[in-house]
């Protein structure tokens, strides 16, 4: 090999080392305490045991929300195995009523069959679901019984566990929805991350950092 081509192989060598040494500390810094996500003043006690929670705060009525949810559901193929996710109505005054429409569905057993499905009903198909009736016609019309569906509407449970979500939405002092929490210590949102596709590198991120 000849001094000149030595010298070209020891400069290729460099500029790859640079790059690399670049794109390392570029990835490292990419994500930000108060920046990208913001730290809880105060952590929130996680219901996942050893696995690192990742809680979504939504509303059915938000358009933002509905946005995110394909985003989330993308997501969900990929998530980290030492991760879960939690889904949490937010309960903002005035914002009970949605917020049930949730817990209904999860006493009802039909949260993954109907989730997705009652975003779709009031963004895309424009149903007004103005009453109790309003809502349990549309159960019945999805294949739930009628009279085990205003049941449950007017349960016990379905009524502590907005309580529940009101007192937790406080706890995390987010500014709106869609939010999500990892490991009840962070809060991210597209404001903080940047987009609503970033949403999810930063929970990355987090999942990785919590698990260390």
């Amino acid at each position: 090999m000849t001094t000149n081509m030595k010298k070209l192989t020891a400069l290729s060598s460099l500029i790859v080392l640079s790059a690399f040494v670049f794109f390392t500390n570029t990835t490292q810094a990419e994500f930000v305490a108060g920046k990208n996500y913001i730290v809880l003043d105060k952590a929130v006690e996680t219901e996942t045991r050893d696995l690192v929670e990742v809680r979504e705060l939504f509303w059915y009525f938000c358009p933002h929300c509905f946005s995110v949810h394909p985003l989330l559901d993308n997501w969900l193929k990929t998530m980290n195995s030492s991760a879960q996710l939690v889904l949490q109505p937010a309960v903002f005054p005035g914002w009970e009523y949605g917020a049930n429409f949730y817990y209904v569905l999860e006493e009802l057993g039909e949260v993954d069959r109907l989730h997705g499905a009652l975003f779709n009903a009031i963004h895309i198909q424009k149903l007004k679901f103005k009453t109790q009736e309003d809502f349990v016609t549309w159960l019945s019309l999805n294949g739930v019984d009628e009279q085990k569906a205003n049941k449950v509407y007017e349960s016990f449970p379905v009524k502590v566990a907005v309580n529940k979500a009101k007192a937790n939405t406080y706890k995390y002092r987010i500014p709106g929805v869609p939010a999500f929490i990892v490991n009840g210590k962070y809060m991210v949102n597209a404001t903080s991350a940047g987009s609503a596709e970033k949403i999810f590198e930063v929970i990355d991120y987090l999942i990785k950092k919590e698990s260390q």
